[in-house]
């Protein structure tokens, strides 16, 4: 099949241009996938302003501690939309401008603990340079090297399931912390790898300390208005609860099991779900779809999924499906790792997961084999 370059992940940034089949990048443009619906955009984000709200009001209605144990199950799920939305911006695909993208991105990132323009830079490298050990690497090819293998710290071992379990629960805190530190350092003039195109580290200087203003601000406020406890109900433990556990448990199939230095398209997972997790993440978890059209627009990216099917290995049934099968294989002591310029599954795993029929029925009951 012939390929040729797509465009770059961000039109202002110099990262590298990665290599899609010819015939869908053209394909993408004659349905204009990147098309922008600033009447749809703001339907949405007030609908999420409306969902926190409302979680919020409930929890004060009914006051009791089972009662913001529900609150915050709700609030959680809408850190998952709010995580959606600040994808969306980063990519700035909500807007055609750049600069209301960017507000959005920097206060939806706060909201969830992330400074935004960081995760930006970060973000879009890892876009740019998914699953790739040249340097610059993909920053975020950590996965199966650390959540899915046995480690060892001093006379402690961990086991591939404990790393993982471990992993699920610390992996979104770790990465608020690597974030603001790596802010704060490029703020400083000392960026990390993921930051030193220049185009990326102007992102970081320009909106840099909004987010760091955001969280001072309201944290201030609510200590001088004597509100902490509102302030801990209302943001910090939905945001907790989220960063430990839902970010890097959804965020795991994307690319585990992913071969390195392979075409993007086979490095890269989509995974079937239900309407509701569909809708709350913006159907985040089409992410091929995302990968092979970066700018999309999120309710683009279902029928972009159906176009590229057939593209990767990677392919679940569902979450759960895609743990049960990653738990056994941990537990038989199998690595998930790939570094590999081939792919990571057998033929015949790779047709019991990527085969479609015409119906679109998808079966993923197993994870790719890595090789060796």
């Amino acid at each position: 099949m012939r390929t040729e370059l797509a465009d770059t992940v961000a039109t202002d940034t110099t990262l590298p241009r990665f290599v899609v089949p010819a015939e869908i990048r053209q394909w993408g443009a004659r349905m204009r996938l990147a098309e922008r619906s600033t009447p749809r955009a703001v339907a949405m984000l007030l609908e999420t302003i409306a969902l926190y709200a409302g979680c919020v009001l409930f929890g004060e209605a009914v006051d009791t501690f089972w009662g913001w144990v529900v609150a915050w199950i709700g609030l959680t799920m809408c850190m998952m939309r709010i995580d959606a939305v600040h994808h969306e911006a980063i990519h700035r695909s909500l807007f055609r401008r750049r600069w209301p993208n960017d507000v959005v991105a920097s206060i939806s990132g706060a909201v969830e603990g992330f400074h935004g323009p960081t995760y930006r830079c970060f973000h879009l490298t890892h876009h740019a340079l998914t699953r790739r050990d040249a340097d610059p690497t993909d920053p975020e090819g950590f996965y199966d090297e650390v959540l899915t293998q046995p480690h060892r710290l001093g006379p402690l071992h961990i086991t591939a399931r404990g790393a993982l379990v471990g992993g699920v629960l610390i992996g979104g805190v770790t990465f608020v912390v690597q974030l603001t530190v790596n802010a704060v350092a490029t703020l400083m003039g000392r960026p990390p790898a993921y930051v030193r195109a220049a185009s990326l580290e102007r992102h970081v200087r320009r909106w840099g300390a909004l987010a760091f203003l955001l969280w001072v601000g309201v944290v201030a406020i609510a200590v001088i208005s004597g509100r902490s406890d509102e302030l801990l109900r209302w943001w910090v433990v939905p945001m907790l609860w989220f960063l430990c556990g839902p970010y890097t448990f959804f965020a795991l199939p994307e690319h585990c099991a992913a071969p390195h230095n392979n075409p993007m398209v086979t490095s890269t997972g989509t995974v079937r779900s239900n309407a509701l997790y569909r809708w709350l993440t913006l159907d985040g978890n089409y992410h091929l779809a995302h990968h092979v059209f970066p700018t999309a627009s999120w309710w683009r990216l279902d029928e972009a999924d159906a176009k590229l099917r057939n593209l990767t290995g990677l392919r679940y049934s569902g979450y759960l499906a895609f743990y049960r099968a990653l738990w056994r294989r941990l537990g038989a002591g199998t690595s998930t790792a790939s570094d590999s310029a081939e792919p990571a599954m057998s033929g015949r795993t790779h047709r019991h997961v990527a085969v479609s029929d015409r119906r679109g029925r998808r079966d993923g009951r197993r994870l790719p084999a890595a090789k060796g």
